[in-house]
């Protein structure tokens, strides 16, 4: 069965319609198209006024997102305290002229055995005094200990005494000793440096010419025989937070050192070590600082009646070091029950919690004191002794 053809004038009109149809789509496409470019820019020109906007007009707008029962500014500290504690974990721990393991006075396996038991319970760093380059006698011992060492990770400083404590009969030839110790460093990968003991303390000894030791290290010229320290002869002078002439120090050595060692004659307040510590690093420059921690008293402080540190004072000291400081020197007793919990968790999460709130304790407790006796507190000479 055979369909009729349509007339030629229908035909022609459907056509029509269908193209005008057509267009009209096209040109509704065109126009929506428009439409949704123009209303993107904008969003997106709105984006980017509120990330402009101040901190303090961005976290107002997406503050419903975070509970009321921890505000921003709190969650953000905490978040970055936990990353210091994180981060300080593996500080670096040394133990200064201990009772307990004077390597330099030992002999084979027993030196060895020593060496061996220091890095197990965490050191990486030990210190000693030495006090004459001349002293045949003395340079054999190190020589052992540096040969033992040689074979370990263990690092070797050895301790200079200034006048306050060498007195008048110490040896201060700074060339030579510089002399000496870069040869040790040529012979030895475990000899890191040395440091000189109480470089901005003073002296209170009735037979030495200076009152300060800074004074006597501008005129012995140490700065002239420092100029000779091989670079990867390590120098870490200890600098007191309530010393004498740090500018000097800084003027006149920073050039020279590698670090420095943060002391305080005051260490039996800790309201303000992290404030201290924080300062020291900035005025040197961000240099690696490292801060040493009296475990047991001081001569000055058994002069004075004083009690041995209390376990909480330890703690707390401890805890601020960890979190500030790059490295912490144990100062002579280094087998307490104190120190050896801490050498076997200060990488534990747990553990520096706990020594963290045992800090907070300690400060409170030491505020308290300061508001209940604020003439005491106050005074030039209490202050001036350290008792606050």
């Amino acid at each position: 069965m055979r369909l009729s053809q349509a007339p030629p004038n229908l035909l022609k009109a459907v056509i029509l319609a269908e193209l005008v149809i057509i267009i009209v789509v096209l040109l509704m496409l065109l126009q929506f198209s428009s439409y949704y470019a123009k209303a993107t820019t904008v969003d997106q020109q709105q984006q980017h006024q509120q990330l402009s906007l101040s901190p303090s007009h961005y976290s107002s707008s997406s503050s419903s997102t975070i509970t009321k029962d921890t505000p921003p500014q709190k969650e953000n500290k905490s978040i970055m305290m936990m990353t210091k504690l994180l981060a300080k974990s593996k500080t670096d721990i040394g133990a200064w002229d201990p009772y307990q393991m004077p390597l330099e006075e030992l002999q084979g396996s027993k030196q060895e055995k020593a060496i061996k038991s220091l890095l197990e319970q965490g050191f990486s760093e030990y210190y000693f005094v030495m006090n004459d380059f001349n002293d045949s006698k003395a340079k054999r011992a190190i020589e052992k200990l540096l040969k033992s060492s040689d074979k370990t990770d263990l690092k070797i400083l050895i301790i200079l005494l200034p006048p306050s404590e060498g007195g008048p009969d110490g040896n201060y030839d700074w060339d030579g000793w510089i002399d000496y110790f870069n040869d040790l460093k040529d012979e030895h990968r475990s000899f890191k440096g040395f440091t000189i003991d109480d470089f901005n303390w003073i002296s209170t000894r009735n037979d030495t010419k200076f009152w300060k030791n800074i004074d006597y290290m501008k005129y012995s010229n140490l700065s002239k025989a420092l100029y000779e320290k091989q670079e990867d002869v390590q120098f870490y002078p200890v600098i007191y937070f309530e010393g004498e002439e740090t500018n000097t120090v800084i003027s006149e050595y920073s050039r020279f050192i590698d670090g420095i060692i943060l002391a305080s004659s005051c260490y039996y307040n800790i309201t303000n070590l992290e404030k201290d510590l924080l300062t020291f690093a900035r005025i040197f420059d961000s240099e690696p600082i490292r801060y040493v921690v009296y475990p047991t008293i001081t001569y000055n402080y058994s002069r004075q009646n004083y009690n041995l540190p209390s376990d909480r004072l330890v703690m707390a000291t401890l805890s601020i070091a960890t979190k500030v400081a790059d490295g912490i020197l144990l100062w002579r007793e280094i087998d307490s029950h104190v120190v050896e919990d801490y050498l076997s968790n200060h990488d534990d999460h747990k553990y520096l919690s706990k020594i963290s709130k045992i800090e907070k304790l300690q400060i409170r407790d030491e505020m308290i004191w300061r508001k209940a006796n604020p003439t005491l507190a106050n005074s030039v000479l209490f202050q001036g002794h350290c008792h606050i």
